[in-house]
């Protein structure tokens, strides 16, 4: 093997005191990549690319991150860098073609898992498009911003995170539009959800309380009377659906479903990448009562989900209601979900809380279905697994 340390960087102490030291070695030609047949890019020349290992103590070594520049897309345009802190490692990527990205991750380095990332994803010659991501590993907390598609003379690339003291907002700006995406959580293996689970802390609860959601219709309510929401993805037709109401529900002496406490869904249908603010004809909306019974909504005409019910308790030993929705067609979400749930209150819609904005009756936002997996293949961070009845963050 043709190697050599190229720098030492002194990163702190674990949560145990022991002292943490991360180092730098660049690989020769000879030890490339099987998968490059002319090595790893490094400036005007060529290697077997750069590792980073981790020394914790007196354990044995341990190789945290492989990197081969190997441009990163068509434009060649790809770089990486590295920075070592305290108990951190942060990687910086940049690559693309047409479309370019930048990946900055976080991560803790005893115990090694990813903590944080920030993803930007954009056209560069489209200055509607852009879209930027913030992932919270430590809670499976997700946003998204992406670009309003109505306005003209923005500048090419990916919005701006807020800087604190601002919060996320649904407008971040004029030009500007958050959301909450659903997230698709990597299990191990072949894993499956079976019927009767319940969907744990795998990822945060929606609440009409306005925690992770926004509330688009009527007033936010207490947390006490606040209903929770919980979605997965399951591929790219199946979402699981998990609904804590402390509200108890009117009978339905005949009236309209809109009433009864229920999910609305919303799924675009708008093939070109762009998700925000699409007319009514490139979205279509179903609703889903408690009782497992789907009803049309508006917007494009569109095969209506099968549902399945189960009744479970969440981690606080609470009765939950939870409804697998399967679409007929393989491909069905992947142009973008909105979620809805509507609380009842004495037989009449409350409130409504939505992973977007509303306007004109209709989402400004339905952001794609967000798959999470392990980052990278050494850490776990992101997966879920299905434990004692319950999908929960593998931690």
């Amino acid at each position: 093997m043709t190697c050599k340390i190229e720098k030492t960087y002194e990163a702190g102490k674990s949560p145990t005191d022991t002292p943490l030291t991360v180092i730098k070695i660049s690989l020769g030609l000879a030890d490339k990549p099987r998968d490059q047949d002319e090595g790893c890019i490094n400036g005007n020349a060529r290697d077997g690319g750069v590792e980073y290992w981790l020394l914790e103590g007196t354990a044995a070594a341990k190789r945290v991150l492989k990197l081969c520049n190997d441009g990163y897309g068509m434009a060649g345009v790809g770089e990486d860098d590295v920075e070592v802190g305290p108990n951190r490692l942060v990687h910086h990527q940049y690559g693309g073609s047409a479309w370019r990205w930048y990946m900055d991750v976080t991560y803790s380095l005893a115990p090694f898992r990813a903590v944080s990332e920030h993803d930007c994803s954009y056209h560069n010659a489209s200055e509607q498009s852009g879209t930027l991501t913030a992932i919270d590993y430590r809670t499976r907390l997700v946003r998204v911003l992406a670009k309003d598609s109505t306005k003209r003379d923005l500048d090419v690339g990916c919005p701006l995170w807020p800087r604190p003291p601002q919060t996320f907002e649904s407008r971040a700006d004029a030009e500007t539009v958050g959301a909450y995406p659903v997230l698709a959580p990597g299990l191990p293996g072949k894993a499956a959800i079976p019927a009767g689970t319940a969907l744990g802390n795998c990822v945060p609860a929606m609440t009409t309380g306005g925690r992770n959601g926004f509330i688009v219709w009527g007033k936010p309510v207490p947390a006490d009377q606040a209903a929770e929401i919980k979605t997965i993805g399951v591929g790219n037709n199946t979402l699981i659906a998990q609904i804590f109401d402390p509200i108890p529900p009117v009978a339905n002496s005949g009236g309209s479903w809109i009433h009864q406490p229920h999910l609305e869904i919303w799924v675009g249908h708008n093939s070109e990448n762009v998700r925000t603010m699409l007319p009514l004809g490139q979205m279509s909306q179903v609703g889903v009562t408690l009782d497992g019974v789907a009803h049309p909504g508006v917007g494009n005409p569109s095969a209506a989900p099968k549902v399945e019910r189960w009744t479970a308790r969440d981690e606080r030993g609470r009765p939950v209601v939870v409804l697998r929705l399967v679409w007929p067609d393989e491909f069905a979400l992947i142009n973008g979900v909105t979620m809805v749930y509507s609380q009842a209150e004495a037989g009449k819609q409350a409130r409504l809380v939505a992973t977007a904005e509303f306007a004109s009756n209709r989402p400004v936002y339905v952001p794609e279905v967000l798959a999470l997996g392990g980052t990278p293949s050494t850490s776990d961070s992101g997966l879920c697994q299905v434990r004692d009845g319950r999908l929960v963050g593998i931690e």
